[in-house]
């Protein structure tokens, strides 16, 4: 394989990745903590966390289905499923291999982004179903209200977000029955 061709591999990955981390990003940000929880220092994953993680690995590696994983599950189908995309059967995945293992992996987050995304569930996503999960976001980040997010702004915002008095939020109208 010539470079020219790896980097457009490596490129089509990122593409890929960058897509469907938006999905997530987006998915994060509806339902129960929305935006404000997803952008308050709790890693863009919004209500979700170790138990959903946990969920997804049972649902995918509890091959007796007893409700628990050992180590030994995970390991064997962890290794079947690089082996299902191993496709030159060399033990190694290449960059391609790799690409349509995490595709494979993502699906369900995908789709559920997407989702999430098209609201009238007309499976298109328009520019007002897109442009509408960050409709208000730079005003809900602006800690020193310069209509601008910036680095200082990071450190302002994370600490009303922490249990501090944010009464300028609540002077705003940025806390409502959807927004915790």
């Amino acid at each position: 394989m010539n470079k020219t061709t790896k980097i457009a591999l490596a490129a089509g990955a990122l593409a890929l990745a960058g897509a469907a981390g938006f999905a997530t990003f987006a998915a994060a940000g509806h339902g129960k903590g929305g935006w404000r929880q997803a952008s308050a220092g709790h890693h863009w994953r919004g209500h979700h966390g170790r138990g959903h993680r946990i969920e997804r690995m049972l649902e995918r590696f509890d091959a007796d289905k007893d409700g628990k994983l050992t180590q030994k599950e995970l390991d064997e189908g962890r290794t079947g499923l690089l082996g299902r995309h191993d496709a030159d059967k060399d033990g190694k995945l290449s960059l391609a291999e790799f690409e349509k293992l995490w595709l494979e992996v993502m699906r369900k987050r995908l789709v559920r982004g997407f989702q999430r995304l098209d609201a009238d569930g007309d499976t298109e996503v328009t520019l007002d179903e897109f442009l509408k999960p960050f409709a208000h976001l730079v005003e809900r980040m602006d800690g020193n209200e310069d209509g601008a997010i910036g680095r200082d702004d990071r450190k302002r915002h994370q600490g009303r977000h922490r249990g501090g008095n944010d009464e300028r939020m609540h002077r705003r109208g940025s806390y409502g029955p959807d927004r915790g």
